[in-house]
């Protein structure tokens, strides 16, 4: 047995049984048994009980050579002959109902202490998603709040099922990452009881305020911060914008449902994220063969061959299209520009489709114009969004 390995992973070797190492090409996977360490029912103390197989665990622990480490545990389950309980051996390396080892959790904490640590990195280490890093962060941490910054981000995560809120606030300080506070819930009430601690000084200090499109923080901007510019992040736009599109081809798919083996319905349900890119980088030379189309062909063949299949997704598309020709443009681009009367156009773009989604998605466009507007705005060269929150 591997004394070293197991003392990194700080396992004692006398409550190993068996301990094996598989390594894949982009993680190790370690499957260990541990022996029995129950001498007695924990429920009657009788020492009449029999054998009931393994209980199998998969346990996330700390990497070994910048690779995800996946720990499968088996301890052996237990039934008492005289009281019927139902039992198990203690894991010993389980931190409670986590799916982590304590050690893996201590690392992750230690991880994360730098200011421009993000979720998302320390999640690739340990091969999870960032919502398990922001549940040991917000369980085992209390951070205490900095100050409010001039460029304050206000985003959205989910959080644990079991949490009695879904939906925490992580507020971000735009210029340098850092993290001001986690509040449990975006909803008006909780925010506004939070901002009202805040005294009103600090709050003047605010100018920019970036977030997505929720109702939530007009109101409170008026309310709480009398000095700054509410800005929508252009990321969330254009999130919303695909996402109708593809409530779209959805639509028209199920036009075709009927004969699922048709290259329309085939097409639409299986190269829909085509629709989705930018046409900038929808790819035009390459050839490759495509089993659905039964030849060789470039994305935008695929691409053109998609919207040829209703003119309404064509319509969306185009939409799709003219709203990021508006919106991803230079710093020098937008000082020569007329941001405004392009951004009445799009939304005319929009409307005159007749698409019922796109029409969705102009009205949107109009009821957050002056938000998006203030969305053209750069800070030290880097156009204010909410992407240091989101990793």
């Amino acid at each position: 047995m591997n004394n070293e390995l197991l003392k990194l992973f700080d396992i004692k070797d006398d409550v190993v049984e068996t301990f094996t190492v598989d390594h894949k090409e982009s993680n190790y996977e370690i499957d260990i048994r541990f022996k029995p360490s129950r001498f007695s029912c924990p429920t009657c103390g009788s020492t009449h009980f029999i054998s009931k197989g393994n209980k199998k665990r998969s346990i996330v622990s700390v990497p070994v050579n910048d690779k995800p480490v996946k720990m499968v545990t088996y301890v052996k389950r237990y039934k008492c002959i005289d009281c019927n309980a139902s039992f198990s051996d203690v894991n010993p390396i389980a931190y409670g109902d986590w799916s982590f080892t304590r050690t893996a959790i201590i690392s992750i904490l230690n991880r994360l202490k730098p200011y421009n640590a993000t979720y998302a990195s320390i999640a690739r280490m340990f091969g999870v998603s960032s919502t398990r890093i922001m549940e040991i962060f917000d369980t085992f941490v209390r951070i205490k709040r900095h100050s409010l910054p001039r460029v304050l981000l206000i985003d959205e995560f989910h959080f644990s099922r079991n949490s009695k809120y879904k939906y925490p606030a992580i507020l971000m300080n735009f210029e340098n990452n850092l993290i001001i506070d986690i509040v449990e819930s975006r909803t008006h009430d909780i925010m506004s009881d939070y901002l009202f601690k805040i005294d009103l000084e600090e709050r003047k200090k605010v100018e920019y305020i970036c977030t997505d499109m929720s109702f939530i923080f007009k109101p409170l901007l008026k309310t709480y911060f009398p000095n700054s510019t509410l800005l929508v992040d252009h990321f969330h736009v254009t999130r919303l914008i695909n996402d109708q599109l593809n409530h779209t081809r959805k639509r028209i798919m199920r036009k075709y449902v009927k004969n699922k083996k048709s290259r329309e319905y085939r097409l639409l349900k299986h190269r829909y994220k085509i629709l989705l890119k930018s046409k900038n980088n929808i790819d035009n030379e390459t050839f490759k063969y495509d089993k659905i189309m039964e030849c060789h062909v470039t994305e935008n063949m695929i691409l053109e061959t998609l919207l040829s299949f209703d003119d309404e997704l064509r319509q969306a598309y185009n939409a799709k299209e003219e709203y990021l020709i508006f919106d991803q443009v230079s710093k020098g681009e937008v000082n020569n520009s007329n941001k405004r009367k392009e951004l009445d156009a799009v939304i005319k773009k929009f409307k005159h489709t007749h698409v019922e989604e796109s029409i969705s998605v102009a009205v949107t466009l109009e009821h957050w114009k002056e938000e998006i507007l203030n969305s053209f705005t750069w800070i030290n060269d880097r156009r204010i969004s909410n992407g240091p929150c989101e990793g």
